[in-house]
């Protein structure tokens, strides 16, 4: 009988987290992305506006603008402060693995030490990361932040990078968050107009 009870007691409480976990379906986005209206996007080496932005990142924020617009979920905001959501990006690019620069060509100190792997298997090489030449690709990156009353970021609230996730025509990271923000929070279906 009091096998029965206990059973009984942990198929009630098992019920309730069941109901409570979907009462919180929302719970995988903060809620910033349902009440924002306005977006703002910058690199995180700068704005638009910086004369010393890489070029590739200046070109990724205005392919960025045009796919928020295209979204029409949000509307782009023309200063961080007064944006509800703020989308950092990085644009990745190809840099010089340090660990394989001592294998480029030139002089270089001796050392005298004993291999601990075999000289001939080239696959146990240190200095192996996929790349022959030591150069290695950043993925794109793609972080959205709030901002606090003092003008300071809050966040970030999402993120994701993917290897070449930011190229046109299809902003692979944006349409991973499009995705998110649309399967949590739905837009409301357009009212139709009756014609009397």
């Amino acid at each position: 009988m009091k096998r029965n009870l206990a059973l009984f007691l942990f198929l009630i409480a098992f019920i309730g987290l069941v109901a409570q976990a979907k009462d919180k379906k929302h719970a995988s986005l903060p809620d910033a992305f349902l009440s924002a209206h306005t977006v703002f996007i910058e690199s995180r080496d700068g704005d638009i506006t910086d004369l010393k932005l890489d070029p590739e990142d200046r070109t990724a924020i205005l392919d960025m603008q045009d796919a928020i617009q295209d979204w029409g979920r949000y509307t782009l905001s023309r200063s961080r402060r007064d944006a509800d959501l703020i989308l950092v990006l990085h644009k990745g690019r190809v840099v010089r693995d340090q660990s394989s620069t001592a294998n480029l060509p030139g002089p270089h100190p001796s050392t005298s030490h004993t291999p601990i792997q075999d000289p001939a298997d080239a696959s146990q090489s240190p200095g192996n990361n996929g790349s022959p030449d030591g150069l290695t690709h950043e993925k794109d990156e793609l972080r959205v932040y709030t901002i606090q009353p003092d003008g300071k970021l809050k966040g970030p609230i999402w993120r994701d990078d993917l290897e070449r996730g930011l190229n046109i025509p299809h902003i692979l990271l944006l349409q991973r968050l499009k995705l998110e923000v649309e399967k949590a929070y739905p837009a409301a279906p357009a009212n139709k107009q009756s014609n009397p």
